[in-house]
């Protein structure tokens, strides 16, 4: 596992240079390749940045529009589309080199009183009976990417196929995969970071699901993949640094392109977040 990284708060590090603009930072250990969820969580710190802090966003969505560059510095520019009552709008653009790399819309809201509902969560197996995906990797390691040895604040702990209940799909393969977050620990106290956080692991594990009906493993030999965008939806508070359960699944893949939802739970089953990704999965 790799130790270099040792926060996972580090990965959204940001440097506010005006008001509304904001620069990301080296990571204590930098990423070969800047990961799409960084992006999107350096984005929901950013604007986050610019609401007060009893507002709390419930919902971004984000389209990635050029690949990001590895030890350049990012430029997020934060507009106030709208400031309301209850609800408050931010646009975020994100630039390297005054290229225009990424872009996204975020909604804020003031806590409210209203009706509660949920589904319930999937039963899963506690995280500290199923491997780590550290240990899968060593075990079988043509079946994941080296990538994700390094997350190490990141505690991943993956859910065998044969206790997770699959969604039929055309292919005859079922499309499903329930797994564990916690990150180790999380620096300063503010509940927009563990928002940031989530949106940054969510991009984790969610476009290999579209795979999973093809027979293809997480590590997609002969498949070129990439997230097109990304929408996370708030329903609760909650702390990445307790156990999460994020609960994915593909409905749809055609023309090169795959469709693939996400649910998170924490340790209680209290729905958190919803995700939804499309993106690129283009045999080569």
């Amino acid at each position: 596992m790799t130790a270099g990284l040792t926060d996972l708060t580090a990965l959204l590090k940001l440097d506010q240079v005006d008001e509304l603009i904001f620069e990301s930072l080296p990571a204590d250990y930098p990423l070969p390749r800047v990961f799409g969820g960084q992006v999107v969580g350096l984005a929901v710190a950013a604007s986050a940045r610019t609401v007060p802090l009893d507002w709390s966003m419930h919902s971004v969505q984000s389209q990635f529009l050029r690949p990001g560059r590895a030890g350049q510095v990012i430029r997020f520019v934060v507009t106030r589309t709208r400031d309301g009552a209850s609800f408050a709008s931010r646009s975020i653009d994100a630039y390297q080199s005054d290229k225009l790399i990424f872009t996204a819309r975020a909604s804020f809201h003031r806590a409210e009183n209203g009706f509660d509902h949920q589904m319930p969560a999937p039963s899963a197996p506690a995280p500290d009976t199923v491997p780590s995906v550290v240990d899968l990797y060593h075990a079988e390691p043509g079946l994941w990417p080296e990538f994700y040895l390094e997350w190490g604040p990141l505690d991943i702990r993956i859910v065998p196929d044969t206790d997770v209940p699959a969604i039929p799909t055309s292919t005859g393969i079922g499309s499903r995969g329930l797994t564990w977050m916690r990150a180790n620990k999380v620096a300063g106290g503010e509940a927009y970071m563990h928002r940031a956080l989530l949106a940054c692991i969510s991009d984790l594990l969610i476009l290999p699901e579209s795979f999973r009906p093809h027979g293809v493993p997480s590590s997609h030999p002969g498949v070129h993949s990439a997230s097109l965008d990304h929408c996370v939806w708030f329903h609760r508070d909650f702390r990445v640094d307790e156990w999460l359960l994020y609960d994915r699944m593909s409905p749809s893949a055609h023309g090169g392109l795959g469709f693939c939802r996400g649910e998170f739970f924490d340790s209680d089953g209290v729905h958190v977040a919803s995700v939804v990704q499309e993106g690129l999965i283009r045999p080569v």
